[in-house]
């Protein structure tokens, strides 16, 4: 006997509940945390100082565009060519589209850059590449300071784990035609086998020189937004003796916010993660501004960036007419999949 099927949810209640689920994670962290690790100060929830507050900004800004120049480095990978001001304004434009859904940007970016000289394949293996290469950067912050913020719990073994994503990076350097493969076989995990049309790993043109540059890109890009993130942390209060931990703290949270799908711009679980494995150094209501008020300013970081990089490229086409293909962006972006 044939069991019915259920019901496929409309893309505006998919939406609704990936936003009640992401939000509803962060407020399971502050009730745990509300009334704990009261030990740093009693004098209430301290809001960042104006200058932590300028220096994050500009660095998430200076991250932004690390990203963009790393992402047209991957366009060029797949034989495709897009001027820099346009790449700043697709990048921007799809950036924010993770909002509305995990990992959107990525597959916006693979679309509008097949309108340019790319391939279907070459489009989805880039993206795959940029996946990878964020995840296991990431994932080498996180699992090598493990010692520094998981002492309590007698885990420190687990800094072992650093070994793998570590390992990549390394067979991206060494033999950057494995790692192209590595990539194309990760598409089989269930985080990512929504991106399409794959290709084959033969056929992206990729040197070992190259490899290096986008990872020294990649890992530029975590180490500036690290920086921006220190930057806050001190201006709420925190202390940098304990800076190894921020560390860890900071990049599991961006690791936890990559592979959870479900969270719009890993929204609710990195913060989350980020809280709780700071908050016994600076505080419940000090570690929950921190988580709060770093999204803001990326969020104010990302709307400035993009406002600039419109303006850069309206000024570009009002010079070159031909060269405006808005409809074409619109349309990609409105539609990644």
């Amino acid at each position: 006997m044939r069991l019915p099927s259920l019901p496929t949810l409309s893309p505006a209640v998919r939406f609704v509940l990936r936003w009640a689920v992401s939000l509803g994670v962060f407020v399971v962290v502050a009730l745990v945390l509300r009334g704990r690790f009261t030990t740093v100060a009693d004098a209430g929830v301290p809001w960042p100082t104006a200058t932590s507050i300028v220096l994050t900004v500009v660095l998430f800004v200076v991250a932004n565009e690390i990203l963009v120049r790393a992402w047209l480095a991957l366009v060029h990978l797949g034989h495709g060519h897009i001027d820099r001001k346009l790449g700043r304004w697709v990048w921007s434009k799809s950036q924010l589209a993770r909002y509305a859904m995990a990992m959107a940007q990525v597959a916006s970016r693979a679309v509008v850059a097949r309108r340019h000289g790319m391939t279907a394949s070459m489009g989805a293996i880039t993206t795959l590449l940029e996946v990878v290469w964020y995840t296991c950067i990431n994932g080498l912050l996180a699992a090598a300071t493990i010692p520094w913020w998981l002492p309590e719990t007698g885990l420190t073994w687990a800094a072992w784990f650093a070994v793998l994503p570590g390992l990549v990076i390394a067979l991206a350097v060494v033999s950057p035609r494995s790692f192209v493969q590595l990539a194309v076989l990760a598409s089989r995990l269930p985080v990512l086998n929504r991106i399409e049309q794959l290709g084959r790993a033969g056929d992206v043109d990729i040197s070992r020189r190259q490899t290096m540059h986008l990872t020294l890109l990649y890992t530029g890009n975590a180490l500036v937004r690290l920086a921006g993130f220190l930057a806050l942390y001190v201006g709420v209060g925190g202390s940098l003796d304990d800076i190894l931990r921020v560390t860890g703290a900071f990049a599991l949270g961006h690791l936890i916010g990559a592979v959870a799908v479900f969270a719009p711009g890993g929204l609710g679980p990195r913060e989350g993660v980020t809280a709780l494995a700071l908050a016994p150094v600076i505080g419940g209501g000090p570690v929950l501004m921190l988580v709060g008020a770093t999204r803001l300013f990326e969020l104010v970081a990302e709307l400035g960036y993009a406002a600039f990089a419109r303006w850069r490229w309206s000024l570009y086409v009002e010079a070159h007419p031909d060269a405006a293909d808005e409809d074409d962006m619109t349309v990609a972006l409105a539609d990644p999949a």
